[in-house]
């Protein structure tokens, strides 16, 4: 039966997923996709290109590439396949604590809000990769718990699937001194601090392997320095820059927008705490209480709450909402409503408003359109069009400048950035060398003279206390160098548009259009003048 359960759940993920397959990249995607290209030609991020995220996400875009579709669709089938593996591994771990029929609601919930819109989940993001690890370290752990003979590699394991999960985003590390500290809930009253520390040295050497490989990588490529300052160096920096009063405007603001179709589960979650409670079920209630506070604090790291960073809440989320659909059933009140009535109610009252925003998205839009309608705003589906653009209006070995922050159109395009800032929020911000970076940076383009410049700036950009230097050199030198072609624009109907090729427009084209971005080409020199 509970193959039968997994293949309804791989089946399932397929049928959500696949129609959103063809969405437009957006920008974090981008430059996954851009560094994962660059692999081919012997760059190695950091080092060549500037990141602040671990490496192993970049080496999934590599690999999906090498598959016989799109480039899209090929790295949302990757997610996909990841989004499906997670499903499946939840379900096995919700068995742990709950009966089949409730670890069946816990699995569905994973497979329709890993994808919701409102969380960014079409995307191939960071967090999609990170949790596939997260759960089995989970699985791992009870594991070693329970089996005192396998105790030592099923640590090393979980320990190992912690590291991987931190390869693809650094806040997993939560994980581990969560499991460490649970541990002697679980593993027996005999032995349980020896067994404790055991689990926690082990688990210790499978986080280390995985980074130390991954440290020995960087350092035989003389990328080691670049390497730290990325990952870590730079990210506590960038975790500084926003105030408390920031912080909670940010959370509050996304919260709003979640709130739409994750409020059932937000109260059923707490029904499932209270009830783990009430039913004396203690070791649960710690456990996931401990989760949820880990989970929560991996989330909160940076401060900006991008809604993408919720999908690290997922995992118990989902369970503890299938606790409290699990305590509701049981209600006496409506004892004399069948079973099968009852369920389906609790499952409709969790499912249906987020099955509402999937079918939206999925069945009203395109996949061009939907990729506006989840980013409101940010164009990703015009920008494509304008890397199409240009690569018309540029050669193979030609180096592009992007002022902004828009790395999947050098993907597209199949151009080369003519710095190593692939998108430039590591320019802006509160940190103190900001300054000498641009200055550096502005030496860098200067030197490899690209041959087009897109600009396109974003409003992190300007935060209060951000260093203009580059902003002001920028425009100078897109006027001075350069001559526009095409333009990314709102039309007087409010719709996004890409007017190409502006010189040999008829002047019309560009009546009534506000500008967002431009792309512009060299200048062609004046014959007989240097």
């Amino acid at each position: 039966m509970q193959r039968k359960i997994c293949i309804f759940l791989i089946l399932l993920t397929v049928a959500i997923r696949g129609p959103l397959l063809g969405i437009p990249f957006e920008r974090d995607e981008g430059e996954y996709a851009y560094i994962g290209w660059r692999l081919d030609h012997h760059e190695l991020p950091y080092k060549d290109w500037m990141d602040q995220k671990p490496p192993a996400i970049f080496w999934v875009y590599h690999w999906a590439f090498k598959l016989p579709l799109d480039p899209i669709r090929a790295v949302h089938l990757v997610a996909l396949l990841f989004a499906a593996a997670s499903a499946c591994a939840l379900f096995f771990l919700a068995l742990r604590f709950l009966e089949q029929k409730w670890a069946v609601l816990a699995a569905l919930l994973f497979v329709l809000f890993s994808i919701d819109p409102l969380l960014y989940g079409t995307e191939a993001n960071t967090e999609m990769f990170m949790l596939l690890p997260l759960i089995l370290s989970v699985l791992f752990f009870f594991w070693a718990a329970s089996s005192s003979r396998r105790e030592i590699i099923l640590a090393i394991t979980a320990g190992a699937l912690i590291g991987l999960s931190t390869a693809f985003k650094q806040v997993a590390a939560v994980q581990w001194p969560f499991l460490v500290f649970m541990f002697p809930l679980f593993c027996g009253r005999q032995g349980s601090i020896r067994r404790t520390a055991s689990f926690a040295v082990y688990s210790a050497v499978g986080i280390a392997a995985v980074w130390g490989a991954i440290c020995l990588f960087f350092s035989l490529r003389h990328g080691f320095g670049d390497f730290v300052y990325s990952v870590f160096t730079h990210n506590l920096e960038y975790v500084k820059g926003l105030s408390g009063s920031d912080r909670l405007h940010c959370l509050e603001s996304t919260l709003k927008i979640l709130a739409w179709d994750e409020w059932p589960v937000w109260l059923f979650s707490v029904v499932g705490l209270a009830w783990m409670l009430k039913s004396r079920r203690f070791r649960a209630f710690l456990f996931f209480v401990a989760w949820w506070m880990v989970s929560a604090a991996g989330v909160s790291a940076s401060g900006y709450y991008f809604p993408h960073y919720f999908q690290q809440l997922l995992p118990v989320l989902c369970l503890t909402t299938a606790f409290g659909a699990d305590a509701l059933d049981r209600l006496a009140a409506w004892k004399t409503v069948s079973p099968l009535l009852r369920r389906a109610a609790l499952a409709t009252v969790c499912l249906a408003p987020v099955a509402m925003v999937l079918l939206r998205i999925t069945f009203l839009y395109s996949n061009a359109e939907a990729v506006n309608v989840i980013y409101p705003g940010s164009h990703f589906a015009e920008k494509k069009i304008m890397a199409q653009r240009l690569a018309q209006v540029t050669r193979p070995g030609d180096k592009v400048f992007i002022y902004g922050a828009e790395p999947e159109m050098l993907f597209y395009a199949q151009r080369v950035s003519a710095t190593r800032y692939i998108f430039l929020f590591p320019l802006f911000g509160p940190y103190s060398d900001a300054k000498a970076r641009q200055i550096a940076t502005i030496k860098e383009i200067t030197q490899n003279n690209p041959s087009a410049m897109v600009f396109l700036p974003n409003e992190l950009f300007f935060m209060p206390g951000s260093e203009q230097y580059f902003s002001e050199w920028s425009e100078s030198y897109q006027l001075q160098n350069f001559d526009t072609d095409s333009c990314l624009a709102i039309n007087p109907a409010g719709q996004s548009v890409v007017v190409t090729d502006i010189p040999h427009q008829n002047p019309d084209a560009t009546k009534g259009l506000v500008f967002y971005g431009t792309l512009s080409v060299r200048k062609t020199p004046v014959s007989g003048v240097r």
